[in-house]
């Protein structure tokens, strides 16, 4: 074997987790010279158990790094190491690192990446924020990181896609399941456009206590967390913690008081996390300059006739359907729908159902 070889094997032995691993790094150093060293040396180290010594000489037999690298190709995957020169610097300050990530498409380069996470069940008001806020970050340069889950974390992704940046997916099973299943056409675009990550070997399903494991990884890749809708108790809040605890910068999307998806966010606003109300506000704070559609859009608003600026005024995040619009503004439908076609041509709303629309805030 030669030296990324020796690196694969150390790290897929069974029972031989970070800390041993970097137990072993320290005491006999290169993983071609852990593998070299005999059961005797082995056993004598602290916190190397008997059992684990007779694993680390048995694995030499039993590793077939010839099945590994096929199967990896065969999934068009790839897989760096604790022990790998490309292994995600951010991950190395972690407590308890990953020993090795699967991941296809490409990692994350030396680019400023921003997490966003929030509820899977999330309202229209979380996914249009989602959206707006991972487009723009992504126009103006910065990854978009998070876990390819349903709600605010599929939409993330996909605003990063549709304002044309990079997008990251940590996943809580191995790298070549696509899971929720619905994101199939997502995932695809993720691999090309980013990459899939996961710290699980191939054929790893998804399993609860997996999930809370790869919020470390996202907050840890990241520079900060945006954290769009949260329950008072939740995943997105387990990964803000983290950012936290790693020393990253949190930022909070508010939300309306008595909201269930709110409680969670206006409680991170309360403890200190930033408040942020547009996705300029994150690109002040890293002082990254950038000029986005909503210059186009506040032009277009000013040349409104008073009858679509009165119909655009009467729209929010919050979907209102023709009818209600309609009474709202003291019109009959058929002049109602004259104004939203104006508008939506002019990207300044758009349509989220049958005859439900929304402004459109990017």
């Amino acid at each position: 074997m030669r030296g990324e070889e020796y690196n694969l094997w150390i790290c897929s032995i069974p029972g031989i987790g970070i800390r041993k691993l970097l137990l072993l790094e320290t005491e006999i150093g290169t993983p071609e010279q852990i593998y070299q060293a005999g059961e005797a040396k082995l056993v004598k180290i602290k916190g190397i158990s008997a059992r684990d010594a007779h694993n680390i000489v048995t694995s030499r037999q039993t590793f077939s790094l010839d099945q590994m690298k096929e199967e990896m190709e065969r999934l068009d995957m790839k897989c760096t190491t604790w022990f790998s020169a490309e292994y995600p610097a951010l991950c190395r300050h972690l407590y308890d690192p990953p020993k090795r990530l699967f991941y296809r498409g490409e990692l994350p380069g030396e680019q400023l990446c921003m997490a966003v996470v929030g509820a899977r069940d999330c309202t229209v008001y979380g996914r249009e924020n989602a959206r707006r806020f991972a487009s723009v970050l992504a126009s103006a340069g910065l990854g978009i990181i998070s876990g390819m889950a349903k709600g605010i974390d599929g939409w993330a992704h996909q605003g990063a896609l549709e304002g044309g940046g990079r997008t990251y997916a940590v996943l809580g099973n191995s790298a070549e399941i696509c899971y929720p299943a619905e994101h199939g056409r997502l995932y695809q675009s993720i691999v090309k456009r980013g990459g899939i990550l996961s710290e699980y070997p191939p054929g790893t399903k998804a399993a609860p206590g997996f999930f809370p494991m790869r919020n470390r990884i996202i907050s840890a890749l990241s520079e900060g967390v945006l954290v769009v809708e949260a329950r008072k108790k939740s995943g997105s809040l387990i990964t803000a913690e983290q950012a936290l605890d790693q020393g990253k910068d949190v930022f909070v999307i508010p939300g309306r008081l008595g909201d269930t998806l709110s409680e969670g966010c206006n409680n991170l606003i309360r403890d200190g996390a930033v408040l942020v109300t547009t996705p300029q506000d994150i690109l002040d704070y890293y002082g990254i300059i950038y000029r986005s559609q909503t210059e186009n859009l506040k032009k277009n608003k000013l040349i409104l006739e008073r009858r679509e600026k009165m119909v655009y005024a009467n729209l929010s995040l919050e979907p209102k359907h023709l009818t209600v619009l309609a009474e709202e503004v003291h019109m009959d439908s058929a002049e109602v729908m004259r104004c939203i076609l104006s508008l939506l041509k002019g990207r300044l709303i758009k349509e989220i159902g049958n005859h439900y629309y929304i402004r459109n805030v990017i």
